[in-house]
This record gives structure tokens, C-alpha cells and sequence, in this order.
């Protein structure tokens, strides 16, 4: 996708030869759980529009980074953000949007948008913040730089036998939610947790990982300042204390007493250097929480100070659940050993963190943990693995021989649905971030017109993918990027539904035609 970017509500129209044949074009899609097939799927159901979608795969690993960070994709990218218990604010999804987001895949440019994102960034009165986040949803209902048509419930597969595992029953989190794991109890004599998942491990850099199930599993390492407890409220985690000194400065006090897993002690100059290294560099999983952050500085032996560049009411349950916590003493040589510190491939002993787990072994397939016992909330067992499995397939076959207790993120549901039938393994589910989303790259024809987009939403058949891909365990979402469960969703815009008599109605008042079912762009 080129860099360039449009103003998409003000587009003229689809910018190609006029009357030409639309397509084909591309979808692409990564390798993971049940998306190829949920691509083809929807690409069947625009055919139905008069145009053919051709579907490209690519590996999970390479696939994240160029969609996500590089934005680099031809015509239509599958691009679902996945659960994380820092999501529970809806900040980081509107923030994607932003005409300065790194994360903003489509390329979409809105000033009126942008004013209003932080316009909600500064609202501190609840009622007032949803009535501008309100604007922005319509806004993106008009413009669709991205079509999000159905949200997937959380579902969590756990061995009862021999854990006694509390998922996180939230929107935005469950599997990926640390507590999770934290929390776990052993029955009998178990004493090393195994969890599977189909996720390489590629180069181990806590700043840059590939995907959200290593974002999670880092999480078990590094402390954050808080965290978002098993019930969804945020508590304070590494840090005993937030004081808002005013809306754009934040002070900071860490527990006393915590030390990093190679004894070195936590202190605030640790904390002020992680802020300011993260907003010096580049880390575009970062970026979105750290943007805003103007510096800081350590005010007493355990405080910080934090000054932010503008108001920002989701701060404190979106950034400081998801900022890492970094040692300096490590961190500080890293720009000295990579071209970019997000290229840094670390080495097993710098993985050094302060929380209840650390890292002791890394290969492609297994990532191994030991209990930290000096941790303020030290965890009950002794080990901690993740488990890199081929398959699916092979993933159930290990959860069966009771060699895996718990997976990294939602199986598909048929998957969940068949292991819950041992009376081993217990099965819950609740509202996930996890959706369904497609982006377009709207510096191309035809996503450069919006009623070409508008139409595609209107060709979606939302029952039928819920049906045959998640057997009904799905909550359908309006085309925006917000959660209909979200306390802050607008109730005004109508669930997606498909009706494709509307959608062709959409395409032939812009000015496209439908010959021997075959659409055309506009003489």
C-alpha cells in the first residue's frame, strides 16, 4: 500500500477508467486458527456483488508486522485486533484511526475526526466522553475505512482436573489476560502449567512482538505500573499509588521493595527511563500508549512524575496496563546493539524483567518460566511453558493427553466444543475484542469510494459466518471499530445485516453497473 492517504468522506469517486471491469482484486489473509476460511468465505459473498476477490495467504509471523506496522498490502487486508485487557477502554481502537497512527492501516484521514479523538482523550465527564466518542462511531459508520462486522466470544478450554483456572470474563479479555495465568491454582501435585498455542517465537524482543499471544506471554515477565484484574477493574500493580496532579501530569509511586529477576532492585529511575525510552523510539505496538507522553522524571527515590502533552482520560487504564517495565541497567546499551532498538534480537539473559515469572529458556517452539519467588504476588507453581504446536489438530491431541492445560487464545469453537466433552476439561466464554475486520487501502480504486466500501458492508451475510465458523458464539458488530457490548458504543447505528438489493441500489446510485453479473466502474 502506498503511504499516501485520502480525506474518505470528501472521496469524488472511484478514480478509475471510467467504465472499466471492477477487479479482480485481492483479499489477504494470515495463516491463523480459522481465517483463510473465513476469508474465502466473505470473498464468496462480495462475488455477489459482480466482483471477483482473489485470496492471497501468508504466514502468520511475516504477515502481522507488514499489515499491522508496515500497512503494506495491495487492496483488502484481514486485520483483526486481538483481546488484551488493555482494550477494555475503547482509546486504543479510536486511536488507530488517527491520521498520525502508525497503526493506521487503512491509510484514513479525517480532521474533523482527528479534533474529536481528542476531544474524547480530554472529556473527563462519562457522559460527555460518550457523546463525542458517539460522533467519531458515526463518522466511521459514514466512511468505513475499515468494515468490522461481527465480534468472536472469548472461549477458553482449561484442565479441571489438575488446575483450578479463573478466566477473565470481560469485554477485551479472557485468554490473553495475564491474570489468568497468574492466578492458576495446582490440583494434586501438579506443578508446572503448559500452555499450547499455534504461535512461532521469533527473535525475543519484550518491545516487539508479533503478535498478541507474545505480547501476553512477555506480560507474565514484565510488570506493568497496572493491571486489570480478573473482574475487568484496573488495580495497581508495580506501582502502589497514582496521583493526578493535574489532567496532563501524573505522579507515580512503585511498591518498595521490588527487585529484577537478575537482583538488581526497581527503582524510579527505572520507571522515568522506561517512559522516555518508549516515547523516544520507535515501537509501533507501543506507539498508541506512549504517544502522548511528553517525558518524565524521577521525583523521589520511588516516584515519577509523568507529563503528558494533552489530556488523555484513558492514560491510567490503557497505557499504564500495557507499558512495560524496564530494566535500564539493560535497555539503556540496547540503541548500541541494532540499528533500531525494535530490531534488538535479545539473548535469554537479557529478558529481564520484574514480574511473578521469569523467562529462562527460548527456542522456536517452547518458552520456559520460573516462579519468581521474591514477586509481591509470587504465583503457586513452580513453572510456567508455552508450547508451539503445527496445528490445531495436534494442539487437541496434547490438551486430550492432559500434556497441554490451557491455550493461549481461542480455539475454534468446534475445537473447544469436542475437548469440553471430556469431563476433565471445562469450556466458558464471554465477550472478546476479538473481530472480524477488513481494512482497505483507500489510496486505490475501487476503496477509494466510499459507496463502494458502504456496499461491501451491506454484502457481508454476519448470521451465516456466525454460524458456520463459530457456531453462533459471535455478537454482531454496526461496521465500527467498537464493541456493541461497550458501555460507550452508540446505540443509534444499526447492527451489520446483509441485504444485498441495498447494496447493489448503494453501487448503481454512484453510478456502477451490473452486466451478465459482472460490475463495472461509472461511465
Amino acid at each position: 500500500m502506498t503511504t499516501a492517504a485520502i480525506l474518505a468522506g470528501c472521496a469524488d469517486g472511484p478514480g478509475a477508467a471510467a467504465g472499466e471491469r471492477v477487479g479482480p482484486l485481492t483479499l489477504e489473509v494470515g495463516q491463523n486458527t480459522n481465517f483463510p476460511d473465513v476469508a474465502q468465505e466473505v470473498a464468496r459473498q462480495w462475488g455477489e456483488l459482480g466482483v471477483e476477490f482473489e485470496i492471497e495467504t501468508d504466514t502468520w509471523g511475516p504477515y502481522v508486522p507488514r499489515i499491522y506496522s508496515d500497512n503494506e498490502f495491495e487492496n483488502v487486508a484481514h486485520s483483526p485486533w486481538g483481546s488484551s485487557p488493555d482494550r477494555i477502554d475503547p482509546d486504543f481502537f479510536l486511536s488507530t484511526y488517527r491520521s498520525d497512527s502508525v497503526q493506521n492501516i487503512p491509510g484514513y484521514e479525517n480532521e474533523e475526526y482527528d479534533e474529536l479523538f481528542r476531544e474524547q482523550r480530554a472529556a473527563y465527564d462519562p457522559e460527555e466522553r460518550t457523546e463525542i466518542i458517539s460522533e467519531m462511531q458515526e463518522i466511521l459508520h459514514e466512511d468505513l475505512p475499515e468494515i468490522t462486522y461481527l465480534w468472536v466470544q472469548a472461549t477458553l478450554p482449561v484442565n479441571s482436573r489438575l488446575w483450578d483456572i479463573t478466566p477473565t470474563e470481560f469485554v477485551g479479555a479472557r485468554t490473553t489476560g495475564s491474570m489468568t495465568v497468574l492466578t492458576a491454582e495446582p490440583l494434586e501435585d501438579e506443578r508446572q502449567l503448559v500452555v499450547g498455542g499455534e504461535q512461532e517465537l521469533d527473535a525475543p524482543n519484550p518491545l516487539a512482538p508479533d503478535s498478541n499471544d507474545v505480547q501476553y506471554l512477555f506480560k507474565l515477565a514484565y510488570d506493568t505500573p497496572m493491571r486489570v484484574g480478573l473482574d475487568g477493574e484496573v488495580t495497581e500493580w508495580a506501582v502502589e499509588d497514582v496521583e493526578e496532579v493535574d489532567e496532563e501530569t501524573l505522579d507515580l509511586t512503585l511498591r518498595e521493595g521490588m527487585t529484577f529477576h537478575d537482583g538488581e532492585p526497581v527503582t524510579a529511575e527505572d520507571l522515568a527511563f522506561t517512559f522516555n525510552f518508549l516515547s523516544e523510539y520507535n515501537f509501533p505496538s507501543f506507539d498508541a500508549y506512549t504517544a502522548d507522553i511528553d517525558g518524565a522524571e524521577t521525583e523521589t527515590d520511588l516516584t515519577v512524575r509523568v507529563e503528558l502533552d494533552g489530556p488523555n482520560v484513558a492514560f491510567v487504564n490503557s497505557a499504564l496496563t500495557f507499558i512495560n517495565l524496564l530494566p535500564e541497567h539493560i535497555w539503556a546499551d540496547v540503541p548500541d546493539q541494532a540499528d533500531e532498538p525494535v530490531n534488538w534480537n535479545a539473548d535469554v539473559d537479557d529478558l529481564v524483567g520484574s514480574g511473578p515469572l521469569e523467562i529462562t529458556e527460548w527456542t522456536g517452539t517452547e518458552l520456559q518460566y520460573e516462579a519468581f519467588d521474591d514477586h509481591f504476588e509470587p504465583v503457586a507453581y513452580d513453572e510456567f511453558i508455552f508450547v508451539n504446536r503445527a496445528s490445531m489438530e495436534a494442539i487437541r491431541s496434547d490438551f486430550e493427553a492432559e500434556n497441554i492445560h490451557m491455550t493461549t487464545s481461542s480455539p475454534p469453537i468446534s475445537v473447544t466444543e469436542d475437548l469440553a466433552e471430556n469431563d476433565y476439561i471445562e469450556m466458558s466464554n464471554a465477550p472478546g475484542v476479538l473481530q472480524q475486520k477488513f481494512s482497505f487501502d483507500l489510496s486505490t480504486p475501487p476503496f477509494d469510494d466510499k459507496a463502494f466500501r458502504q456496499a461491501l458492508l451491506l454484502a457481508v451475510d454476519t448470521d451465516r459466518l456466525s454460524d458456520i465458523f463459530w457456531d453462533g458464539y459471535t455478537d454482531i458488530g454496526d461496521g465500527t471499530l467498537l464493541h456493541p457490548r461497550s458501555e460507550l458504543t452508540s446505540d443509534h447505528l444499526p447492527q451489520a445485516e446483509q441485504d444485498l438489493e441495498e447494496a447493489r441500489t448503494v453501487l448503481e446510485d454512484a453510478g456502477y453497473t451490473l452486466e451478465d453479473g459482472v460490475l463495472y466502474y461509472p461511465e
